[in-house]
């Protein structure tokens, strides 16, 4: 299943136009074909449980696992940016929250940072847009372990706002990323997992792009309401004082926020590969006045400078699993992931 996308202004810049670019299926290229065609080779005889809608017009990814709604990724036009709306447990719960009154530029789990001083985070006139110009959707597959598996391969353009609306902007982009979303059930262990890979390089028409932001900046993920209130926050080194108002930074392999209230036990969390730029990533924790936890690069301590010809990747699993998690489960989910 491939398709392309394309950004209206209707939603994000009314004074900009009513012109809508056309949605059609055209030839994938040649990183989204060998993308995928590993995962193609593993077979499908154990991913039944597992299926991929879209609606009609090409703007959201749903994955199923026996009927049941786990993942609900979405770039309608109109979004400043991609992101993963709905992430749930294999028993149906949705951890995430989308555009709350207080922030409307949160969006469940989503990735975005400064670029060259136009911002990716927030969403006002002057921000910027990661639009989605290439994406093709796998079948499920049978995955590591005979898990269901099943993948999402995106061409992202990260754009300044007066060049979001072009018919081609390859030549305007000031970043280029190939992103490819991977969703794994482990039904034994009540888990879903998210493998999220970004691999990024400079647009062709840019000498260099510097990246920065707030402490905060990075992939990012807000809750439900009704959970900020039990959230606990957990890295390696045990849970994280954050009473009062306090807000946390430090570098861990993995951070997770464990809910364990009557109805509402579950994890989440992300873990960063070793592999990734700068090694493990940079957590910022913070439960008052709402719950959220953002994989950062510490771009506010050390903006990254990025000339052309240069790519690097970053990784992330983010698993939401229908059970608390402790500081043993969870440096073992490591280990199984990142040895």
């Amino acid at each position: 299943m491939s398709f392309t996308g394309g950004i209206t202004p209707t939603a994000m810049f009314p004074l900009l136009g009513t012109h809508r670019p056309r949605l059609q299926p055209r030839a994938c290229p040649s990183f989204l074909e060998s993308g995928l065609a590993a995962l193609l080779m593993l077979g499908t005889a154990d991913a039944a449980t597992l299926t991929v809608q879209t609606n009609q017009v090409p703007s959201e990814w749903v994955v199923q696992h026996q009927g049941r709604t786990v993942l609900r990724y979405t770039f309608t036009p109109g979004q400043y940016k991609p992101y993963v709306k709905e992430l749930r447990t294999v028993e149906g719960r949705d951890l995430l929250r989308d555009a709350p009154s207080d922030h409307l530029h949160h969006h469940g789990l989503m990735y975005a940072i400064r670029l060259n001083q136009i911002n990716f985070w927030e969403e006002v006139p002057g921000s910027g847009v990661q639009k989605a110009v290439e994406t093709i959707s796998s079948p499920p597959v049978t995955g590591e372990g005979g898990l269901p598996q099943v993948s999402l391969v995106q061409t992202l353009h990260w754009l300044a706002p007066e060049d979001a609306f072009l018919p081609d902007t390859l030549g305007k982009a000031l970043l280029i990323e190939h992103r490819t979303l991977t969703v794994t059930v482990d039904e034994p262990r009540r888990e879903v997992a998210l493998h999220w890979r970004s691999a990024f390089e400079v647009g062709r028409s840019t000498r260099e792009v510097t990246w920065g932001g707030a402490n905060y900046f990075g992939l990012g993920a807000r809750f439900h309401a009704d959970l900020d209130a039990t959230a606990q926050h957990l890295t390696g080194n045990g849970p994280l004082d954050l009473s009062g108002n306090r807000q946390d930074v430090s570098r861990h392999p993995w951070a997770a926020v464990v809910w364990n209230a009557a109805g509402a036990s579950a994890t989440f969390a992300m873990l960063g590969h070793p592999r990734n730029h700068g090694g493990a990533p940079w957590f910022f924790s913070m439960k008052t006045p709402f719950a959220y936890l953002s994989a950062t690069e510490r771009l506010d301590q050390e903006p990254r400078t990025l000339a052309a010809g240069e790519r690097f990747t970053l990784e992330y699993l983010v698993i939401a699993v229908a059970t608390p998690s402790t500081v043993e489960s969870m440096q073992a989910r490591y280990q199984r992931w990142a040895p």
